[in-house]
């Protein structure tokens, strides 16, 4: 009964942890077009918040019959939440420790985890996913080799934005990725540790997300007599 009453709980409160990612877009995106238009499309941050907005829509619908169904989420849906959470992951992580530290003033954390749309893109958003996934989407378990395919979202967007800065369309929008402000042994260096960085952030979420723990299988007890 206590097995059932918490899973109830748990897909209820995951349900409102992903409407509350689809309110606080609602806030954050009319924040970023105005400031960039149509350069929201060229940020990897806008980019990663767009593909979550639609997991978090897909899960919060799969959770709402889940409660009526007493089911689990579909595994790919898992495997979804499980791509845009290391997306976010890897935005909040690469504001707080690469691009925040550039500001020279020492006021980098304030500005782009606190101030306008990347309160919502940088901080809120990335730790609202990562608690609804650590700890209330722990169902179905996700195999290992679900972490490289993790990577295939920034892969993906590493390869648009370096053919755009390569061809001039695009410019940045991050400093690394400006290929003639830097030699090509960087602009790979570079690529190496975002990809390796993704790949350990993905590891960490899958393991901490329980899916590194074997199953116990439920045996039939024995008696012993004598």
């Amino acid at each position: 009964m206590k097995e059932k009453l918490w899973a109830f709980c748990r897909k209820l409160i995951s349900l409102a942890l992903n409407l509350s990612i689809l309110y606080m877009e609602t806030i954050a995106m009319p924040i970023s077009w105005d400031y960039g238009h149509e350069l929201v499309f060229t940020m990897y941050t806008e980019l990663s918040n767009m593909f979550n907005v639609a997991v978090c829509a897909l899960v919060a619908l799969c959770q709402l019959l889940d409660l009526f169904t007493g089911r689990e989420l579909p595994r790919w849906v898992k495997q979804l939440k499980f791509w845009s959470t290391s997306c976010l992951t890897m935005t909040f992580l690469t504001v707080v420790f690469i691009l925040a530290p550039m500001y020279e003033d020492g006021n980098g954390w304030y500005i782009m985890l606190f101030t306008g749309s990347m309160l919502y893109h940088h901080f809120l958003n990335p730790v609202v996913a990562m608690v609804s996934f650590l700890l209330f989407e722990r169902e179905p378990r996700l195999p290992l080799a679900s972490v490289p395919l993790a990577l295939v979202p920034t892969i993906v967007y590493g390869v648009y934005d370096l053919w755009g800065n390569i061809t001039g369309r695009i410019d940045g929008p991050y400093p690394f990725m400006r290929v003639y402000d830097q030699t090509i042994q960087e602009s790979l260096m570079w690529f190496a540790i975002i990809l390796g960085t993704n790949l350990l952030y993905a590891f960490v979420l899958w393991w901490l997300g329980g899916n590194g723990k074997k199953h116990r299988k439920k045996g039939p007890k024995l008696e012993f007599i004598g």
